[in-house]
């Protein structure tokens, strides 16, 4: 597939090394990371084995996507059918359902992409990460040009579709087994057409490319690889505690048997701990008998501590406060206590969820005109997409805010009621004036 990001020409500077890295963090989100094998130990220890991992590169994309997507936004805007269309497409495609995954592996990866077209009389949207996705130009600060690949299946075969999108323009090549197809005669689509009928989305997290110039997104764990292997070589060492630290006694040499491997020959001693019929032995019984419990202790404790350390470590590194991801019973913080308190994982947390925003209104303008492209609705307006403040605090603390505002006068009851039921002003002036009248009766 990568290859299929040449059939437009030149790629951009640094597209090689880029590539490097997603696939590096793509093996590292996957559990398969550069440190997951080392050498086995022991006097017949031979080849490598793999190390027991804990996972934190998935755990803190999933944890990062589910403080920037934690509910679903709300779609605003100023005519209500485009509202209900822009709402019947996102249903549609599961776009709801979808969106925890694309930002856990656009974490991952240093990005993703919506891509949204015209098939069959629907819209349909892709969700994509950015091992799918080149991009070529912005305007503004945001990315608009840009070539991605995805799958097509026909008749039982498989396809890689490419498109590159510039200004106004899409081109579109089709690919089966490295070979060039007709695009037109296996997806029904022109080799060339306008965006009208088709667009896309770009999201890169909020994390600074060190090079400044570059498009390309950086991955949340890009900067802190080394603590993640540390992490996993403590928890390595933790579970290996339980292996190491089996119980063990010392028998004397009188107890111990032997018997001869059939196949190799081979004189093996062991001791019989299944064996329950007494046994006449020469030998002074007080001194030679005795079996001695030689036990290691284990260093549970130390190991959750480092484990912590190095989980604190990881959050600095990654824009959270110390403790949003622990080794313990407490686990993440909930969203109250994160809420509650300016934190710096409040402020990652505002940071990605505006630019969340700003993807989920851009793929609503697209399908609104797309939608408009195929004679369903009018004209776009301005689309806003709005978090709820109850992704980030529960009921109780919003309403114990609000009511010591309102009674210290800092806050009107409209603006409280607007707040805690998340709705528009003329519809709290009415809650209030209905609740008005329910006292007067």
């Amino acid at each position: 597939m990568i290859g299929t990001f040449g059939a437009f020409g030149a790629l951009p500077e640094g597209y090689g090394e880029h590539i490097g890295r997603i696939e590096e963090w793509r093996e590292i989100y996957a559990g398969r990371p550069p440190w997951g094998h080392i050498k086995k130990s022991g006097l017949y220890g031979k080849g490598d084995r793999r190390i027991a991992q804990l996972g934190c590169a998935k755990v803190l994309c999933e944890s990062l996507s589910g403080l920037t997507f934690g509910t679903q936004a709300d779609i605003r805007c100023a005519d209500e059918r485009q509202r209900e269309f822009i709402l019947d497409v996102l249903q549609y495609n599961g776009f709801w359902e979808n969106m925890p995954a694309f930002f856990s592996r656009a974490y991952a990866l240093g990005g993703g992409v919506i891509r949204a077209y015209e098939s069959g009389g629907e819209i349909v949207l892709d969700y994509m990460g950015a091992d799918q996705f080149i991009p070529l130009s912005a305007s503004h600060g945001r990315v608009d040009g840009g070539i991605f690949v995805g799958t097509v299946y026909r008749d039982g075969k498989r396809y890689e579709l490419a498109e590159r999108h510039i200004g106004d323009v899409i081109e579109r090549a089709l690919f089966h087994n490295g070979k060039r197809c007709d695009v037109k005669e296996v997806t029904g689509l022109d080799e060339v057409s306008t965006r009208d009928s088709a667009g896309f989305a770009y999201f890169r997290p909020a994390i600074a490319d060190p090079d400044g110039q570059s498009l390309f997104g950086m991955s949340a764990f890009a900067g802190c690889t080394d603590t993640l292997r540390a992490i996993d070589t403590v928890f390595d060492s933790f579970t290996r505690e339980f292996i190491l630290g089996r119980k063990r006694i010392i028998v004397p040499s009188s107890c111990i048997r032997t018997v001869v491997d059939p196949d190799t020959g081979r004189v093996c001693r062991y001791f019989d701990t299944d064996d329950e019929v007494y046994q006449a032995l020469k030998c002074d019984e007080d001194r030679d008998l005795k079996i001695t419990d030689n036990t290691a202790e284990l260093r549970v404790d130390e190991h959750i501590d480092a484990l912590n350390a190095l989980l604190d470590i990881l959050c600095f590194q990654t824009g959270l406060s110390a403790g949003t991801l622990s080794f313990n019973a407490s686990g993440l913080k909930t969203a109250a206590e994160i809420r509650s308190m300016e934190t710096r994982t409040e402020i990652t947390m505002q940071q990605e969820r505006a630019l969340a925003a700003e993807l989920i209104e851009s793929v609503a303008v697209i399908i609104c005109r797309i939608g408009e492209h195929m004679g369903l609705i009018r004209p776009t307006e301005r689309v806003h997409a709005v978090f709820s403040d109850r992704q980030t605090a529960d009921s109780s603390e919003l309403i114990d805010r609000n009511i010591k505002l309102v009674e210290a006068g800092l806050r009107s009851p409209v603006r409280a009621v607007m707040e805690i039921d998340d709705c528009t002003e003329e519809e709290a002036v009415s809650r209030i004036g209905s609740e008005v009248m329910k006292e007067g009766s």
